[in-house]
């Protein structure tokens, strides 16, 4: 992977000096301007930029996991305490890590595409291609992280016509942009996603860079997060039909620490959450009922979690470490079709497909294949072991929220500390997070309600 020049790295680190001031700061983009199809690659390879500090605070505020009073009183930050327990304030002054990382990264891809519209594409149009493709591909996996969490659920039954996001599409920070709607907040999401198709190559060298595979997986997961089962079914399909493969984990090295491989041969895109605090291993308590699903010749049962204190803390990143992984993996999508072949009736293709996934989990001779009589046994199983499947892959919060739109899949949270109980009741507005104060002042954008 192509490394920095000199004066561009300067140009990045003067746009992210003041990581979480991001917003507020004019990047002077007289100190260079990149002359080269290679030097807007590099903007693209910025790891800490498109593949790290992903939104997190709707893993931090999802059922997966709790934490004893003693070291959630102990929290530095008040939001990572309030977001635990889904209250009314949030962020009592602080800065949204979540917000400003991700508009840092659409600032990047905006630029990028600046430049890309100056220069000569036939000079390279194969990379020049590769380049638009990906830009557009990071914005819409930007904008759709930010919606999970700052805009309310998409509803199918619905106008959608509520605050979505600014969706800034320049990298003029001069120039105002008030909030979409959410329905065009995931019109954008999906037109930037077919538009990155029709340009990204089939392969790469690294998982971090997108290709047509991470493209077809992302359509599918924004298309199962509209409820829209017919094409989150087909780009799912067209992602499994790429040249990702499923782990045997009978072949994982149980006595690692941290057993599954970086980059392993199910990601299809590499990314990872911001670290925060409260979702360190030293912290987090796997719920326990969740933990008891897994059968004992479940090998992630051994392969992803560790005793601590009185229950079990996670291990089973993607990551290969304590870093949480929310980029896109092959299992995702098999989980994907099974449901929606379940909600389209097709129950035997879909436990099927859900059976191919569970049997690459289990010791040798160890799985007896699922089966279920109905439509409604068929979902159910495939809604528990997605759960289980994607555990800490930052998923959760988003299938609440679409799950909680039909009252038999919908569930009510329960936090308990120091003999205090916090509930968050299904479609709360407590399930969008308020926008932090400084972007509300410096926008004068519309705030999220919350109770």
């Amino acid at each position: 992977m192509r490394r920095f020049t000199p004066l561009l790295l300067l140009f990045l680190l003067g746009m992210i000096a003041c990581n979480e001031d991001f917003l507020d700061t004019k990047p002077d983009k007289k100190l260079v301007v990149p002359s080269t199809l290679n030097d807007l690659q590099s903007m693209l390879d910025y790891f800490d930029v498109h593949n790290a500090n992903m939104v997190g605070m709707g893993e931090l505020s999802s059922d997966d996991y709790y934490i004893l009073y003693d070291r959630w009183n102990a929290l530095r930050s008040e939001y990572m305490k309030n977001g635990y327990i889904w209250a009314r304030e949030i962020w009592e002054g602080s800065t949204s890590i979540d917000w400003n990382n991700r508009y840092q990264q659409v600032f990047y891809v905006n630029y990028v595409l600046e430049g890309l519209e100056k220069m000569d594409q036939t000079e390279n149009l194969i990379q020049w291609n590769t380049l638009k493709g990906s830009a557009l591909f990071f914005r819409a996996h930007a904008f759709y992280q930010l919606a999970q969490v700052f805009c309310a659920p998409f509803d199918q039954s619905a106008s959608n016509e509520g605050d979505g996001l600014p969706l800034r599409l320049s990298s003029d920070l001069n120039v105002h942009v008030g909030r979409a709607t959410v329905k065009q907040t995931y019109d954008r999401i999906l037109a930037d996603l077919l538009q990155a198709l029709a340009l990204l190559p089939e392969s790469s060298p690294y998982k971090t860079r997108p290709v047509k595979a991470a493209a077809y997986a992302l359509l599918s997961r924004v298309h199962l997060t509209m409820q829209d089962y017919d094409n989150a079914l087909t780009y799912a399909d067209s992602a499994l039909k790429s040249n990702y493969k499923l782990l045997d984990y009978n072949q994982l090295d149980l006595t690692a620490s941290y057993p599954m491989e970086r980059y392993n041969s199910e990601v299809i895109f590499h990314s990872r959450i911001t670290r925060y605090s409260t979702l360190s291993s030293s912290r987090l308590i796997v719920d326990s009922l969740l933990f008891r699903s897994y059968a004992e010749e479940d090998i992630r049962k051994a392969a992803w979690f560790r005793p601590v204190g009185e229950g079990y803390t996670f291990r089973g990143s993607y990551c290969g470490s304590l870093q949480i992984f929310n980029g896109l993996a092959i299992d995702e999508c098999y989980l994907t079709k099974a449901e929606c072949l379940a909600r389209a009736g097709l129950v035997s293709e879909a436990l099927s497909t859900l059976n191919e996934l569970l049997a690459t989990r289990y010791e040798s001779g160890g799985f007896t294949p699922l089966s279920a009589d109905t439509q409604t046994e068929a979902l159910e199983l495939i809604l528990r072991e997605r759960r289980k499947e994607l555990l800490l892959r930052a998923i959760r919060w988003t299938d609440l929220r679409r799950l909680n739109l039909n009252p038999s899949t919908a569930k009510t949270l329960y936090r308990q500390l120091n003999g205090t109980i916090y509930q968050l009741e299904p479609n709360s507005p407590n399930y969008t997070l308020p926008i932090a104060d400084d972007v509300i002042q410096l926008s004068d954008i519309p705030q999220n309600i919350r109770e």
